[in-house]
């Protein structure tokens, strides 16, 4: 027999997909990469998002959390809150001057059902566009909203409904009510009726023609004429502007007209206007008027409107018209706003200054843009209706250059601009995204989404018939890939984190209508994918994530995904933080910290056969190099052959031979000394000495905190060859 040895200096990632690399794992449950070393550490875990927030009172009742999103208004996090919805409620986590603080945006929404997608977040520099496929889309600026006390108040302010839902009332001018001049007034406030109007007396105060102000005719004669029949006609329209800067559609027209009495010499007007009142949101209401379109005047049947003046509040609904036909200078713009086209719209993004909508479930097929920079004013021609080939819209993922399209059945790409005009091609006919909360941009990547058969990473210039661009980065990945379940995959959801260098998947699998297991994906072991063809994948299993988002600081937060469905003393609800503490929540009582136990960490070692899987070889000893210290404890498992059932099992303490046991950080007393041993590199070797095999591979399992990275095997070969197949 030959002593021979085999080393994998660095431990790659998961890869199930035979025959696999032997430096790569079979199994690698609950780990994260580790940056000193390289290897794979088990300091994986979650935490509540504040401490002591799952007894927190407003939480105690707080169901599955199915949609969660930070919303970003200044950078570097200056301003930040926590969007969440669960139980049909749109919520707010506002830190409050350091006392979180939960405020319901809006009640009675629509719960999405396992098959659906749930709420999309859209940030845009006027605040947060959220919708859902059902309800209206609304609006979220939460700023400011002042201390817990005061956003109790602001708390109604801070939702809206997005987008304008119908024309306005139309503006309603006051009856005129010419009479005869009275002797010694200038101005005269006359109500009678329905009249309402400001006129002014022939004295020599008096408005003519050459005055500053007033409507109609200063007199009823014509020139060199007797008494005439003369009739000024006047109509007005108004629009609402809203504070993002956009203006709505015109109103319906709303006209007066009135004749003077032959003695009513020297009278001009001062029309009154009642005026309608916005929808939330209004900050101010323009109001155009005509000239003066009387077939008795130069302006006869000219119908033109031009902009009287903006009322640049949303209170007063009386107006006094004083501008001469003469001055009417700037014609209304042509503004073709009508309401949202798109009131069940599912998706948005931001693409060339435009905001862009899907028809929703029963218009799949259009896509609507607005202005640009306007996100609430959307032209009657802004549309493009896409081919029926693609299916069904299924996501949005807008940028700079341009915005991608993802359909039941491939993906297009919208390029161009809103004054050039916007352009449709096709990237992909069969790879598509039924998954849009996965849709992320990852650096060296591009975007990078969950396809319905892997993870996808779409990267260059976008600029259509780029199928060479879209590469599957889960080849390999087998077993999570064929144990999704399809009809919930809109349910799956994902995030990118700078700070951790990682993106994030959770998928449900196995028949689970919700997320139930994770895929990470470990930037800094994109670099070894080339020269050594190494994995950068890891798994997470009892991560209950619902959905997901990272904040400011790129601390990766998610919702439960059970919530108060869940029973016993022990049910987590409301907001987590991904955490390097081997914890699934704590809890501080009496200034006593307690992490809760920790996730269970797996390694499994790809399937190996020291490079001829005919030969029978006894594998006799495994060395770990592993980063350790402290009471560390793991179990060993040996299998062979392709069988999982172990043929030795074994609890060892993964330590160094002459370390002394010192705790781990599991439980302390805040502000308390304690001892702790910095870890090192050490090689443990363990003892196999089971029967020969063509195939064998290891497995660790700990809740303790250890790093792999490598390991070697010391192995006999006996020269005999396996027999394949039986004899007929």
């Amino acid at each position: 027999m030959n002593q021979s040895q085999y080393q994998t200096p660095i431990a790659g990632g998961v890869a199930t997909r035979l025959p696999q690399n032997p430096q790569d794992a079979g199994k690698l449950q609950n780990w994260t990469l580790d940056r000193v070393s390289g290897g794979w550490s088990s300091r994986v875990g979650y935490e509540q998002y504040r401490a002591g927030q799952n007894d927190w009172d407003p939480f105690a009742s707080t169901g599955p959390i199915y949609a969660l999103h930070v919303a970003q208004q200044l950078a570097g996090g200056a301003r930040q809150a926590v969007l969440f919805e669960s139980d049909g409620k749109l919520q707010l986590y506002y830190d409050a001057t350091a006392a979180p603080t939960l405020r319901t945006l809006q009640a009675d929404r629509h719960i999405p059902t396992p098959t659906e997608a749930g709420s999309w977040f859209t940030d845009t520099p006027y605040g947060t566009i959220v919708t859902n496929g059902v309800d209206r889309p609304v609006i979220v600026n939460p700023w400011p909203l002042g201390n817990a006390s005061e956003s109790a108040t602001a708390i109604t302010r801070c939702c809206r409904p997005f987008g304008f839902a119908s024309l306005p009332a139309a503006p309603e001018p006051l009856r005129v009510n010419p009479m005869a001049a009275p002797s010694g007034l200038t101005y005269n406030p006359t109500i009678m009726g329905s009249a309402l109007t400001l006129w002014c007396p022939s004295n020599p105060l008096a408005i003519s023609d050459g005055g500053r102000w007033g409507l109609g005719f200063a007199t009823n004669k014509a020139s060199g004429a007797a008494d005439g029949d003369r009739e000024a006609v006047f109509s007005y329209v108004v629009s609402f502007i809203t504070d993002t800067g956009s203006e709505g559609p015109a109103s319906e027209v709303g006209t007066i007209s009135w004749g003077l009495p032959a003695s009513a010499e020297g009278f001009r007007h001062a029309v009154g206007v009642r005026l309608p009142i916005g929808p939330p949101g209004t900050v101010a209401r323009k109001l155009y008027r005509t000239k003066n379109y009387s077939d008795d005047y130069v302006y006869q049947g000219d119908t033109t409107l031009y902009s009287v003046d903006v009322i640049r509040n949303n209170a007063e609904d009386l107006f006094f018209d004083a501008i001469k036909t003469a001055d009417l200078t700037m014609p209304k713009p042509d503004i073709t706003t009508g309401p949202l086209p798109a009131p069940r719209a599912r998706f948005s993004g931001l693409f060339g200054g435009c905001l862009w909508l899907d028809g929703g479930i029963d218009d799949g097929l259009s896509l609507y843009y607005s202005a640009p920079g306007l996100i609430e004013q959307f032209g009657a021609a802004n549309f493009i209706q896409l081919s029926s080939e693609g299916g069904s819209i299924t996501g949005l993922f807008g940028s700079y250059t341009n915005l991608l399209v993802f359909r039941e059945r491939g993906i297009d790409v919208i390029t161009g601009s809103f004054s050039g005009g916007f352009q449709v091609s096709t990237i992909s006919n069969s790879v598509t995204c039924l998954s849009p909360h996965t849709i992320a941009a990852v650096p060296g990547l591009g975007v990078v989404f969950l396809g319905t058969d892997g993870v996808y990473g779409l990267t260059g210039g976008l600029e259509g018939g780029a199928i060479a661009d879209l590469v599957n980065l889960t080849v390999g990945q087998d077993e999570l890939i064929e144990e999704m379940t399809p009809d919930c995959l809109p349910r799956a959801v994902g995030v990118f984190s700078a700070a951790a260098r990682q993106y994030q998947i959770y998928v449900p699998t196995q028949g689970n209508d919700r997320p139930n297991r994770g895929l990470v994906l470990h930037l800094d072991r994109l670099a070894l994918i080339d020269s050594l063809r190494l994995s950068p994948w890891s798994t997470r299993r009892g991560f209950p994530v619902g959905a997901i988002s990272t904040r400011a600081d790129g601390a990766i937060i998610f919702g439960h995904h059970t919530g108060a469905e869940a029973a016993g003393a022990t049910r987590q609800r409301g907001l987590f933080v991904m955490s390097g503490k081997r914890a699934k929540g704590s809890t501080i009582v009496a200034d006593e910290m307690t992490f809760a136990v920790a996730p269970t960490s797996i390694y499994r070692s790809a399937w190996w056969a020291a490079g001829d899987p005919q030969l029978q070889k006894q594998v006799t000893y495994v060395t770990i190099w592993v980063m350790t210290t402290g009471d560390s404890t793991i179990t060993m498992r040996h299998y062979k052959d392709f069988s999982l059932t172990p043929v030795i099992e074994r609890t060892y303490l993964a330590q160094p031979p002459d370390a002394v046991e010192l705790p781990t950080l599991d439980k302390t007393v805040l502000g308390a000394p304690q001892t702790y041993q910095s870890e090192r590199l050490v090689p443990l070797r363990y003892s196999v000495a089971h029967m020969s095999a063509a195939w064998f591979c290891f497995e660790i399992e700990t809740t303790a905190d250890i790093v792999i990275v490598g390991h070697e095997y010391e192995f006999t070969t006996k020269g005999a060859k396996v027999v394949m197949g039986r004899r007929a």
